[in-house]
């Protein structure tokens, strides 16, 4: 049978994008659909507006702090309209890249609306019906609104409005202390506004190291934020302006009141209406779409990358997963997903990365030898920048290889790469003492880990041996 297109994808966010430009580069005829924006949340929700966000937030504290560092400075007032028009300034900077007009330059048809599924090999798009030989589901996700009594009623937030804010808020209450919650939240603080971050969960960064949650937790008081964790919910409410909530906190019922709410509460996945069912697409108890590790659905036609998998919720997931849909579609490769090493990073000030095993999860495995850490405040180049919060820590496996790392920093998201080549390439935490670093940089912190790593695993007996062989 013919089929308009080799590959119809449905969704042109990180994980789509990836994969129609791919495929039409190799000569494949593709459908890329798109019910919203280009670019999906990445580009205009979500990593692009909040990092810009984030950038103009940590100046604005590094201005008040600016008598740690020998200098007077004095910023009386925060306009948030120049600092979202600076957000939009840099969305727009990098709309062409994922733009219509470019994938058609690259011989993608870019069809703009809502594509429900018919069959497993045909998609419907308004009035329109196309065929596809495979068929790619990278729709995402979306901001998930908890069933509080009440909150329906409010004018709340997500991270698909709260850039668009025209104000400062004067209390910006945030509901969730996950990364979206804790990022927003502390930005916002560092703009000046009060801050209350509201959580069931009794900690934070609980799928960090152990150590990171009540290092963070300290770091955000000390910021001035009011961090209420392990909280039952009651009720939410609007009086004009002002939002209420209404929690019970260790035992007691309390109301906190602001002009502005965050619901940053997690994710669910975007597959409403794309007749999944239909097809027999079977997705999991959240709802997210089932995939093996070729990313192949129950379908065996039918692809998903991305947020709508539930895996990993990162950018830089959705393209490596679109990666190993094109090299199984065209090359059929028999490509499998490697999640041995993902790296993430929470852009808090300061930074928390993480890849392959955090230290719980390394005891499970029986292949664990031992952890290893370095804490920042002893590297000068955190000393000369005052960046003295955070800690590097290695978990090395039996033959001394790294299968797990935490870096928290001002700079932690751009060195935590060079682990995870570690880690991919099975190497051992002496790879970095035979390395130059320069000097003085904050990199030197994996060198600094990696020489305690030759400590401990300098025995007594070969100190003995040194001494009265090597030594003489």
């Amino acid at each position: 049978m013919r089929y308009d297109y080799h590959i119809i994808v449905i969704g042109a966010g990180s994980g789509g994008l990836v994969v129609a430009s791919g495929a039409a580069s190799l000569g494949a005829r593709v459908a890329l659909i798109e019910a919203e924006k280009m670019g999906g949340d990445c580009l205009n929700a979500g990593c692009v507006p909040s990092k810009t966000f984030l950038k103009s937030a940590h100046i604005a504290k590094a201005i008040r702090d600016a008598s740690m560092y020998g200098l007077t400075a004095d910023l009386k007032k925060v306009d948030i309209t120049t600092v979202m028009d600076r957000v939009n300034k840099v969305i727009r900077e990098i709309e062409p890249h994922d733009s219509r007009e470019r994938y058609e330059g690259l011989g993608v048809d870019v069809i703009l609306g809502f594509g429900e599924l018919q069959d497993r090999h045909t998609v419907k798009i308004g009035n329109e019906t196309i065929t596809g030989k495979y068929i790619v589901i990278a729709t995402g996700s979306e901001p998930a609104v908890p069933p509080i009594h009440g909150l329906n009623e409010v004018n709340y937030q997500t991270n698909r409005t709260i850039f668009h804010l025209k104000e400062l808020p004067g209390h910006l209450i945030v509901l969730g202390s996950g990364p979206i919650g804790i990022e927003l939240g502390q930005g916002f603080r560092h703009l000046g506004s009060q801050v209350t971050i509201i959580n069931r969960s009794p900690g934070l960064f609980k799928k960090d190291d152990p150590e990171v949650g009540p290092l963070m937790e300290k770091q955000l008081k000390d910021d001035g934020i009011e961090l209420l964790l392990g909280i039952v919910y009651r009720e939410v409410r609007q009086d004009s302006d002002v939002i209420s909530v209404e929690i019970e906190h260790e035992g007691k019922g309390r109301i906190i009141t602001g002009d502005q709410l965050l619901v940053a509460t997690g994710r669910l996945p975007a597959t409403k209406n794309l007749g999944l069912d239909k097809v027999g697409v079977r997705v999991d108890e959240k709802g997210y779409i089932v995939t093996d590790k070729k990313q192949k659905t129950s379908v065996k036609n039918i692809y998903a990358c991305g947020d709508v998998t539930g895996h990993y919720q990162f950018t830089h997931m959705a393209g490596y997963q679109a990666g190993i849909i094109i090299r199984n579609i065209i090359f059929k490769l028999c490509a499998k997903v490697d999640y041995s090493a993902v790296p993430w990073t929470t852009y808090t000030k300061p930074e928390v990365a993480h890849v392959g095993y955090t230290e719980p999860m390394a005891r499970k495995t029986g292949t664990y030898k031992s952890s290893l850490k370095v804490d920042l405040c002893a590297i000068d180049r955190a000393k000369a920048e005052d960046d003295r919060v955070g800690f590097l820590k290695l978990n090395l496996g039996k033959k001394g290889r790294i299968i797990g790392a935490t870096l928290v920093g001002e700079k932690a998201g751009e060195m935590i790469p060079a682990i995870t080549i570690a880690i991919k390439q099975k190497l051992t935490a002496g790879i970095f003492m035979n390395m130059i670093f320069s000097y003085p940089t904050e990199s030197e912190i994996l060198k600094s880990a990696s020489l305690e790593a030759a400590k401990q695993s300098l025995k007594p007996w070969m100190k003995k041996v040194i001494r009265a062989v090597l030594l003489r």
